[in-house]
């Protein structure tokens, strides 16, 4: 997968949630992945992170990059990994997207194994992308939509994060038999009331008072529309 995360990391720690759950059920995980902080050199290097062993590919990486250079990470990634993880020993591929380009080492390392392919989906890729007008070539958007029924086609099994990204994938001709629905959810160890933060937190910003408090803990970018969220906070205000 080109994204993980550990729970210091900022973003989803979905994969490894379910790594340190695996683990625990007796499976040995080993994670390819990119590194996007700067680092000493472009090399691979191995961390062990409560047992997960995690190859990381130092790769700069931004959203504030042109649709273009995220292209060529993508791929520069796809290639890269592929040649790690042929290399890996195992008994099951479980490739992650976004990008949707992560399914190429993944499909190819499968076929070279011998091993089953297991493809989570978690965005609707390209789709998504498509429908918000970040991709407007015609040849790149063709490419794409035979890149992703590629991707259905060869995945023993397909991973859907919500009932409704099952229908969008099954509406691609794919067998609904094939795709398996494990929504996004949170630890609830990682979440337990702290009083002194809470004090400390309201301590350090007096105009709080004791009103009640609404946070927005989401992901901030064009896809969310987060407009509503200013709207909701205007019409708390009013009502005081």
């Amino acid at each position: 997968m080109q994204y993980f995360n550990t729970p210091e990391m900022p973003g989803s720690s979905r994969a490894y949630e379910f790594c340190r759950r695996l683990i625990k059920m007796g499976h040995e995980t080993e994670i390819v992945t990119s590194y996007r902080e700067p680092y000493k050199n472009n090399d691979w290097f191995v961390t062990n992170y409560n047992g997960i062993r995690i190859n990381w590919l130092p790769l700069k990486y931004s959203n504030d990059m042109s649709y273009l250079k995220r292209l060529k990470v993508f791929f520069t990634f796809a290639w890269k990994s592929y040649l790690k993880a042929k290399k890996v020993e195992g008994d099951i591929i479980f490739v992650s997207s976004t990008p949707l380009t992560i399914a190429i080492p993944a499909v190819f390392v499968s076929k070279k194994k011998k091993i089953p392919m297991v493809f989570e989906v978690r965005d609707l890729w390209p789709d998504v992308p498509i429908a918000m007008k970040i991709i407007k070539n015609p040849i790149i958007i063709y490419l794409a939509k035979k890149l992703e029924i590629w991707a259905y086609k060869y995945a023993n099994s397909i991973v859907a994060l919500s009932p409704e990204m099952k229908e969008g994938i099954v509406k691609k001709k794919i067998n609904p038999k094939k795709v398996a629905v494990i929504p996004n959810s949170s630890d609830l160890d990682r979440f337990k009331f702290d009083e002194k933060l809470a004090l400390d937190f309201r301590h350090n910003r007096p105009w709080l008072k004791n009103k009640p408090l609404l946070v927005y803990a989401g992901a901030f970018g064009r896809v969310n529309d987060l407009y509503y969220a200013v709207i909701l906070a205007k019409a708390l205000k009013d009502q005081n």
